[in-house]
Protein backbone atom coordinates (compact mmCIF):
# COMPACT_ATOMS: atom_id res chain seq x y z
CA UNK A 1 0.00 0.00 0.00
CA UNK A 2 1.08 3.41 -0.98
CA UNK A 3 -0.23 6.30 1.00
CA UNK A 4 0.95 10.30 0.65
CA UNK A 5 -1.12 12.68 2.45
CA UNK A 6 0.38 15.08 -0.27
CA UNK A 7 -0.80 13.49 -2.83
CA UNK A 8 -3.94 12.80 -2.26
CA UNK A 9 -4.79 16.21 -0.62
CA UNK A 10 -3.33 17.51 -4.15
CA UNK A 11 -5.61 15.27 -6.21
CA UNK A 12 -8.82 16.29 -3.90
CA UNK A 13 -8.07 19.89 -3.89
CA UNK A 14 -7.52 19.88 -7.67
CA UNK A 15 -10.76 18.11 -8.23
CA UNK A 16 -12.53 20.45 -5.91
CA UNK A 17 -11.30 22.96 -7.66
CA UNK A 18 -12.44 21.74 -10.70
CA UNK A 19 -15.88 21.95 -9.67
CA UNK A 20 -16.02 24.81 -8.27
CA UNK A 21 -15.42 25.99 -11.33
CA UNK A 22 -17.73 24.29 -13.22
CA UNK A 23 -20.33 25.04 -11.15
CA UNK A 24 -19.61 28.64 -11.55
CA UNK A 25 -20.18 28.34 -15.06
CA UNK A 26 -22.83 25.99 -15.16
CA UNK A 27 -25.30 27.68 -12.95
CA UNK A 28 -26.18 31.17 -13.69
CA UNK A 29 -26.69 28.82 -17.46
CA UNK A 30 -28.95 26.36 -15.93
CA UNK A 31 -30.92 28.82 -13.86
CA UNK A 32 -31.64 31.11 -16.98
CA UNK A 33 -32.54 28.07 -19.46
CA UNK A 34 -34.47 25.88 -17.13
CA UNK A 35 -36.01 28.74 -15.16
CA UNK A 36 -36.29 29.42 -11.66
CA UNK A 37 -39.45 26.63 -11.17
CA UNK A 38 -37.52 23.75 -13.37
CA UNK A 39 -34.54 24.79 -11.52
CA UNK A 40 -35.60 24.64 -8.24
CA UNK A 41 -37.78 20.96 -8.83
CA UNK A 42 -34.04 19.83 -10.61
CA UNK A 43 -32.19 21.09 -7.10
CA UNK A 44 -35.11 18.91 -4.80
CA UNK A 45 -34.28 16.14 -6.87
CA UNK A 46 -30.47 16.28 -6.51
CA UNK A 47 -31.42 17.24 -2.83
CA UNK A 48 -32.92 14.16 -1.98
CA UNK A 49 -30.77 11.99 -3.82
CA UNK A 50 -27.52 13.16 -1.78
CA UNK A 51 -30.08 13.32 1.58
CA UNK A 52 -31.05 9.19 0.84
CA UNK A 53 -27.47 8.20 -0.43
CA UNK A 54 -26.44 9.06 3.09
CA UNK A 55 -28.39 6.24 4.26
CA UNK A 56 -25.36 3.78 3.95
CA UNK A 57 -25.67 2.80 7.70
CA UNK A 58 -21.76 4.46 7.74
CA UNK A 59 -20.29 1.71 5.65
CA UNK A 60 -18.20 4.07 3.53
CA UNK A 61 -16.03 5.71 6.91
CA UNK A 62 -16.36 2.24 8.33
CA UNK A 63 -15.13 -0.16 5.21
CA UNK A 64 -12.01 2.35 4.30
CA UNK A 65 -11.51 2.29 8.01
CA UNK A 66 -11.02 -1.52 7.77
CA UNK A 67 -9.46 -1.97 4.34
CA UNK A 68 -6.99 0.67 5.92
CA UNK A 69 -5.97 -1.71 8.57
CA UNK A 70 -5.85 -4.67 7.08
CA UNK A 71 -3.87 -3.61 3.47
CA UNK A 72 -2.07 -6.90 3.10
CA UNK A 73 -4.09 -9.59 0.09
CA UNK A 74 -5.69 -12.05 2.26
CA UNK A 75 -9.03 -14.14 2.03
CA UNK A 76 -10.16 -12.27 5.19
CA UNK A 77 -9.56 -9.19 2.97
CA UNK A 78 -11.78 -10.35 -0.15
CA UNK A 79 -14.30 -11.52 2.60
CA UNK A 80 -14.45 -7.72 3.71
CA UNK A 81 -14.76 -6.95 -0.25
CA UNK A 82 -17.39 -9.26 -0.72
CA UNK A 83 -19.54 -8.36 2.14
CA UNK A 84 -18.89 -4.47 1.32
CA UNK A 85 -20.78 -4.99 -1.75
CA UNK A 86 -24.38 -6.71 -0.68
CA UNK A 87 -24.19 -4.20 2.04
CA UNK A 88 -23.68 -1.38 -0.41
CA UNK A 89 -26.22 -2.75 -2.94
CA UNK A 90 -28.94 -3.25 -0.34
CA UNK A 91 -28.69 0.25 1.14
CA UNK A 92 -29.03 1.65 -2.63
CA UNK A 93 -32.04 -0.02 -3.18
CA UNK A 94 -33.41 1.05 0.16
CA UNK A 95 -32.28 4.56 -0.64
CA UNK A 96 -34.23 4.38 -4.25
CA UNK A 97 -37.22 3.18 -2.50
CA UNK A 98 -37.12 6.46 -0.03
CA UNK A 99 -36.00 9.17 -2.68
CA UNK A 100 -38.88 7.62 -4.93
CA UNK A 101 -41.43 8.68 -1.71
CA UNK A 102 -40.13 12.10 -1.32
CA UNK A 103 -40.05 13.40 -4.68
CA UNK A 104 -43.68 11.89 -5.41
CA UNK A 105 -44.46 14.34 -3.12
CA UNK A 106 -43.08 17.06 -5.19
CA UNK A 107 -45.67 16.62 -7.68
CA UNK A 108 -43.08 15.93 -10.18
CA UNK A 109 -43.79 13.58 -13.47
CA UNK A 110 -44.32 9.88 -12.59
CA UNK A 111 -41.58 9.06 -15.52
CA UNK A 112 -38.71 10.72 -13.42
CA UNK A 113 -39.10 7.99 -10.49
CA UNK A 114 -37.53 5.36 -12.19
CA UNK A 115 -34.60 7.64 -13.01
CA UNK A 116 -34.29 8.29 -9.86
CA UNK A 117 -34.51 5.21 -7.83
CA UNK A 118 -32.05 4.17 -10.66
CA UNK A 119 -29.73 7.28 -9.74
CA UNK A 120 -29.61 6.36 -6.29
CA UNK A 121 -28.91 2.85 -7.02
CA UNK A 122 -26.06 3.47 -9.06
CA UNK A 123 -24.55 5.93 -6.82
CA UNK A 124 -24.90 3.52 -3.68
CA UNK A 125 -22.62 0.80 -6.05
CA UNK A 126 -20.29 3.40 -7.03
CA UNK A 127 -19.82 4.60 -3.23
CA UNK A 128 -18.19 1.44 -2.45
CA UNK A 129 -16.38 0.99 -5.01
CA UNK A 130 -14.55 4.74 -3.68
CA UNK A 131 -14.08 3.09 -0.46
CA UNK A 132 -11.25 0.61 -2.06
CA UNK A 133 -9.01 4.21 -3.93
CA UNK A 134 -9.60 5.83 -0.53
CA UNK A 135 -8.16 3.13 1.33
CA UNK A 136 -5.32 2.57 -0.78
CA UNK A 137 -4.51 6.05 -0.89
CA UNK A 138 -4.78 5.86 -4.42
CA UNK A 139 -6.96 9.68 -4.83
CA UNK A 140 -6.75 9.52 -8.38
CA UNK A 141 -8.79 6.99 -9.22
CA UNK A 142 -11.06 8.16 -6.07
CA UNK A 143 -11.52 11.33 -7.96
CA UNK A 144 -12.65 9.85 -10.38
CA UNK A 145 -16.23 10.42 -9.28
CA UNK A 146 -15.40 13.66 -8.97
CA UNK A 147 -14.86 14.49 -12.39
CA UNK A 148 -16.75 12.25 -14.29
CA UNK A 149 -20.45 12.63 -12.10
CA UNK A 150 -19.34 16.26 -11.56
CA UNK A 151 -18.68 17.08 -15.21
CA UNK A 152 -21.96 15.57 -16.05
CA UNK A 153 -24.16 17.34 -13.13
CA UNK A 154 -22.83 20.82 -14.02
CA UNK A 155 -21.24 21.70 -17.52
CA UNK A 156 -23.10 18.95 -19.24
CA UNK A 157 -26.12 19.83 -17.47
CA UNK A 158 -26.08 23.42 -18.56
CA UNK A 159 -25.35 22.10 -22.05
CA UNK A 160 -28.28 20.00 -22.19
CA UNK A 161 -30.03 22.81 -20.30
CA UNK A 162 -28.75 25.39 -23.03
CA UNK A 163 -30.06 23.10 -25.78
CA UNK A 164 -33.90 22.52 -24.35
CA UNK A 165 -33.72 18.87 -22.76
CA UNK A 166 -35.56 19.13 -19.09
CA UNK A 167 -34.55 17.44 -16.37
CA UNK A 168 -35.46 14.38 -17.74
CA UNK A 169 -32.52 13.96 -20.32
CA UNK A 170 -30.43 16.13 -17.17
CA UNK A 171 -30.90 13.25 -14.80
CA UNK A 172 -30.66 10.00 -17.64
CA UNK A 173 -26.83 11.70 -18.75
CA UNK A 174 -26.22 11.78 -14.60
CA UNK A 175 -26.88 8.06 -14.29
CA UNK A 176 -24.84 7.32 -17.18
CA UNK A 177 -21.57 9.39 -15.81
CA UNK A 178 -22.37 6.98 -12.71
CA UNK A 179 -21.95 3.88 -15.14
CA UNK A 180 -19.06 5.41 -16.54
CA UNK A 181 -17.11 6.03 -13.03
CA UNK A 182 -18.26 2.50 -12.24
CA UNK A 183 -16.30 1.21 -14.63
CA UNK A 184 -13.41 3.07 -14.54
CA UNK A 185 -13.33 1.65 -10.52
CA UNK A 186 -14.23 -1.70 -11.47
CA UNK A 187 -10.74 -1.73 -13.42
CA UNK A 188 -8.91 -0.36 -10.44
CA UNK A 189 -10.61 -2.97 -8.51
CA UNK A 190 -9.72 -5.76 -10.38
CA UNK A 191 -5.85 -4.95 -9.57
CA UNK A 192 -6.16 -5.75 -6.13
CA UNK A 193 -9.05 -8.56 -6.18
CA UNK A 194 -8.33 -10.07 -9.47
CA UNK A 195 -10.57 -12.75 -8.79
CA UNK A 196 -13.76 -11.38 -7.18
CA UNK A 197 -16.36 -14.60 -7.20
CA UNK A 198 -13.60 -15.60 -4.98
CA UNK A 199 -14.06 -13.85 -2.01
CA UNK A 200 -17.72 -14.58 0.05
CA UNK A 201 -19.64 -12.92 2.23
CA UNK A 202 -19.88 -13.59 5.71
CA UNK A 203 -22.36 -12.33 8.37
CA UNK A 204 -20.08 -11.53 11.10
CA UNK A 205 -18.12 -9.60 8.96
CA UNK A 206 -21.40 -7.63 8.09
CA UNK A 207 -22.08 -7.36 11.51
CA UNK A 208 -18.18 -5.82 12.44
CA UNK A 209 -18.79 -2.96 9.71
CA UNK A 210 -22.30 -1.93 10.49
CA UNK A 211 -21.34 -2.11 14.07
CA UNK A 212 -18.57 0.94 13.48
CA UNK A 213 -20.81 1.87 10.88
CA UNK A 214 -23.79 2.57 13.08
CA UNK A 215 -21.86 5.14 15.28
CA UNK A 216 -21.11 7.20 12.28
CA UNK A 217 -24.30 6.48 10.29
CA UNK A 218 -26.34 9.65 12.89
CA UNK A 219 -24.07 12.07 11.95
CA UNK A 220 -23.94 11.14 8.11
CA UNK A 221 -27.30 11.77 7.90
CA UNK A 222 -27.98 14.48 9.97
CA UNK A 223 -25.22 16.20 8.01
CA UNK A 224 -27.28 15.86 4.97
CA UNK A 225 -30.20 16.59 6.31
CA UNK A 226 -28.69 20.30 7.70
CA UNK A 227 -26.96 20.43 4.03
CA UNK A 228 -30.71 20.04 2.39
CA UNK A 229 -33.47 21.03 4.76
CA UNK A 230 -33.57 24.62 3.87
CA UNK A 231 -34.43 23.85 0.06
CA UNK A 232 -37.52 21.83 1.27
CA UNK A 233 -38.35 24.38 3.91
CA UNK A 234 -37.94 27.49 1.51
CA UNK A 235 -39.66 25.40 -1.53
CA UNK A 236 -43.02 26.58 0.19
CA UNK A 237 -42.25 29.86 -0.44
CA UNK A 238 -41.24 30.70 -3.99
CA UNK A 239 -38.90 29.57 -6.63
CA UNK A 240 -36.92 32.83 -6.47
CA UNK A 241 -36.41 32.38 -2.93
CA UNK A 242 -35.28 28.62 -3.39
CA UNK A 243 -33.25 29.92 -5.98
CA UNK A 244 -31.49 31.86 -3.87
CA UNK A 245 -30.75 29.68 -1.27
CA UNK A 246 -29.42 26.84 -3.47
CA UNK A 247 -26.91 29.45 -5.13
CA UNK A 248 -25.72 31.02 -1.68
CA UNK A 249 -25.83 27.75 -0.21
CA UNK A 250 -23.89 25.90 -2.48
CA UNK A 251 -21.39 28.84 -2.73
CA UNK A 252 -20.77 28.53 0.94
CA UNK A 253 -21.11 24.58 0.95
CA UNK A 254 -18.12 24.68 -2.07
CA UNK A 255 -15.83 26.72 0.16
CA UNK A 256 -15.90 23.57 3.00
CA UNK A 257 -16.40 21.42 0.31
CA UNK A 258 -12.76 22.23 0.00
CA UNK A 259 -11.84 21.07 3.05
CA UNK A 260 -13.90 17.67 3.16
CA UNK A 261 -11.91 16.65 0.53
CA UNK A 262 -8.39 17.25 2.78
CA UNK A 263 -10.37 15.76 5.75
CA UNK A 264 -10.88 13.05 3.31
CA UNK A 265 -7.70 12.63 1.97
CA UNK A 266 -6.42 12.82 5.83
CA UNK A 267 -8.88 10.12 7.13
CA UNK A 268 -6.34 7.23 6.53
CA UNK A 269 -3.61 8.73 8.16
CA UNK A 270 -5.73 9.16 10.93
CA UNK A 271 -7.33 5.65 10.81
CA UNK A 272 -3.47 4.35 11.44
CA UNK A 273 -1.65 6.69 13.31
CA UNK A 274 -3.82 9.66 14.64
CA UNK A 275 -2.52 8.46 18.26
CA UNK A 276 0.76 9.61 16.42
CA UNK A 277 2.33 13.19 17.80
CA UNK A 278 3.27 14.09 14.08
CA UNK A 279 -0.31 13.78 13.07
CA UNK A 280 -1.94 16.06 15.59
CA UNK A 281 1.31 18.64 14.41
CA UNK A 282 -0.64 18.35 11.11
CA UNK A 283 -4.15 18.60 12.52
CA UNK A 284 -2.74 22.18 13.84
CA UNK A 285 -1.52 23.41 11.25
CA UNK A 286 -4.19 22.28 8.71
CA UNK A 287 -6.76 24.41 11.28
CA UNK A 288 -5.33 27.03 11.84
CA UNK A 289 -4.48 27.69 7.87
CA UNK A 290 -8.11 27.14 7.22
CA UNK A 291 -9.24 29.71 9.85
CA UNK A 292 -7.09 32.21 8.44
CA UNK A 293 -7.97 31.29 4.64
CA UNK A 294 -11.64 31.61 5.98
CA UNK A 295 -10.94 35.42 7.59
CA UNK A 296 -9.54 36.14 4.45
CA UNK A 297 -12.89 34.71 2.05
CA UNK A 298 -14.54 36.62 4.48
CA UNK A 299 -12.68 40.21 3.61
CA UNK A 300 -12.90 39.36 0.13
CA UNK A 301 -16.47 38.83 -0.15
CA UNK A 302 -17.02 42.12 1.33
CA UNK A 303 -15.01 43.93 -1.09
CA UNK A 304 -15.95 42.26 -4.24
CA UNK A 305 -19.03 39.87 -3.39
CA UNK A 306 -21.96 42.38 -5.00
CA UNK A 307 -19.26 42.75 -8.25
CA UNK A 308 -19.13 39.38 -8.77
CA UNK A 309 -22.46 38.75 -8.25
CA UNK A 310 -23.92 40.94 -10.41
CA UNK A 311 -21.80 39.86 -13.07
CA UNK A 312 -22.19 35.98 -12.70
CA UNK A 313 -25.95 35.77 -12.13
CA UNK A 314 -27.02 39.08 -13.43
CA UNK A 315 -30.79 39.17 -12.51
CA UNK A 316 -31.47 42.08 -10.43
CA UNK A 317 -33.56 40.34 -7.65
CA UNK A 318 -32.18 36.73 -7.50
CA UNK A 319 -28.24 38.68 -6.78
CA UNK A 320 -29.91 40.85 -4.44
CA UNK A 321 -31.40 37.71 -2.61
CA UNK A 322 -28.27 35.56 -3.30
CA UNK A 323 -26.35 38.72 -1.54
CA UNK A 324 -28.33 39.54 1.42
CA UNK A 325 -28.37 35.71 2.51
CA UNK A 326 -24.41 35.70 1.92
CA UNK A 327 -23.77 38.57 4.53
CA UNK A 328 -25.03 36.46 7.31
CA UNK A 329 -24.09 32.95 5.79
CA UNK A 330 -20.06 34.06 5.59
CA UNK A 331 -19.38 33.88 9.15
CA UNK A 332 -21.18 30.62 9.45
CA UNK A 333 -19.22 29.11 7.01
CA UNK A 334 -16.03 30.59 8.64
CA UNK A 335 -17.03 27.97 11.80
CA UNK A 336 -17.71 25.30 9.53
CA UNK A 337 -14.65 25.56 8.55
CA UNK A 338 -12.95 23.74 11.61
CA UNK A 339 -15.79 20.70 11.77
CA UNK A 340 -14.53 18.67 9.14
CA UNK A 341 -10.93 17.86 10.48
CA UNK A 342 -11.52 17.64 13.79
CA UNK A 343 -14.68 14.97 12.93
CA UNK A 344 -11.92 13.40 10.83
CA UNK A 345 -9.77 12.91 13.71
CA UNK A 346 -12.47 11.86 15.70
CA UNK A 347 -13.44 8.75 13.32
CA UNK A 348 -9.93 7.88 13.13
CA UNK A 349 -9.44 7.72 16.49
CA UNK A 350 -12.48 5.16 16.90
CA UNK A 351 -14.94 8.01 18.02
CA UNK A 352 -17.79 8.35 15.37
CA UNK A 353 -20.32 8.33 18.15
CA UNK A 354 -18.71 12.06 19.19
CA UNK A 355 -19.09 13.03 15.65
CA UNK A 356 -22.73 11.96 15.16
CA UNK A 357 -23.53 13.61 19.08
CA UNK A 358 -22.38 17.04 17.46
CA UNK A 359 -23.96 16.59 14.11
CA UNK A 360 -27.45 15.88 15.67
CA UNK A 361 -26.97 18.42 18.05
CA UNK A 362 -26.25 21.12 15.61
CA UNK A 363 -29.10 20.20 13.25
CA UNK A 364 -31.59 20.20 16.57
CA UNK A 365 -30.49 23.46 17.12
CA UNK A 366 -30.47 25.08 13.73
CA UNK A 367 -33.78 23.36 12.29
CA UNK A 368 -35.73 24.56 15.61
CA UNK A 369 -34.29 27.82 15.28
CA UNK A 370 -34.68 27.68 11.03
CA UNK A 371 -38.51 27.01 12.12
CA UNK A 372 -38.93 29.59 14.41
CA UNK A 373 -37.54 32.51 12.26
CA UNK A 374 -39.07 31.47 8.86
CA UNK A 375 -42.38 34.02 9.30
CA UNK A 376 -40.65 36.58 9.92
CA UNK A 377 -37.19 36.28 7.56
CA UNK A 378 -38.07 33.69 5.39
CA UNK A 379 -34.85 33.03 3.10
CA UNK A 380 -32.51 34.60 6.03
CA UNK A 381 -34.21 32.23 8.46
CA UNK A 382 -31.80 29.20 7.50
CA UNK A 383 -29.02 31.57 7.89
CA UNK A 384 -29.32 32.67 11.08
CA UNK A 385 -30.48 29.61 12.29
CA UNK A 386 -27.00 28.10 10.87
CA UNK A 387 -25.00 30.82 12.33
CA UNK A 388 -26.41 30.05 15.93
CA UNK A 389 -25.99 26.32 15.60
CA UNK A 390 -22.19 26.38 14.39
CA UNK A 391 -21.61 29.06 17.23
CA UNK A 392 -23.37 26.93 19.70
CA UNK A 393 -21.62 23.59 18.93
CA UNK A 394 -17.83 24.01 17.31
CA UNK A 395 -16.19 25.20 20.03
CA UNK A 396 -17.14 22.17 22.24
CA UNK A 397 -16.47 19.70 19.36
CA UNK A 398 -13.06 21.42 18.68
CA UNK A 399 -12.51 21.08 22.55
CA UNK A 400 -13.39 16.90 22.46
CA UNK A 401 -10.98 16.44 19.77
CA UNK A 402 -8.36 17.72 21.91
CA UNK A 403 -8.95 15.89 24.76
CA UNK A 404 -9.75 12.83 22.69
CA UNK A 405 -6.03 13.32 21.05
CA UNK A 406 -4.62 14.09 24.17
CA UNK A 407 -5.51 10.59 25.71
CA UNK A 408 -4.32 8.66 22.75
CA UNK A 409 -1.08 9.61 22.99
CA UNK A 410 -0.46 8.42 26.63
Amino acid sequence: MYYSLKRATFWNVVGYVYLVIAALISTPILVGYMGLYQFGQYSLILATSYLVSSIDFGLSQSVVRALSRDHKFSVRRQTLWATSSILFILTGLLAGVIAVVIVYNFHISSVLLPLIFCLCLISSVVAHYTTLPQAEGHFGYFNAKTFIVGTANTLLAAYLAWHGFGILRIISALILSYLLTMIVLVFFALKFFPHPRDGKPSLSVAKSLLSFGLKNQAGKIVGQAQAQYGKYLLATLSPLILSAYVIAGGLVQKLVGGVVQVATAFYPASARSGYQKSTRRIYYRIQLGLFILGLAFIGLYQLFGLPFLTWWLGEAKLVASVHSFLLVYRYYGLLLLLAPMASTMLDGLGHPGITSIFATVAFAIELVVAIILLPQFGLLAPAYAGLVAIILTTPPLLYVTEKTMLKSTL
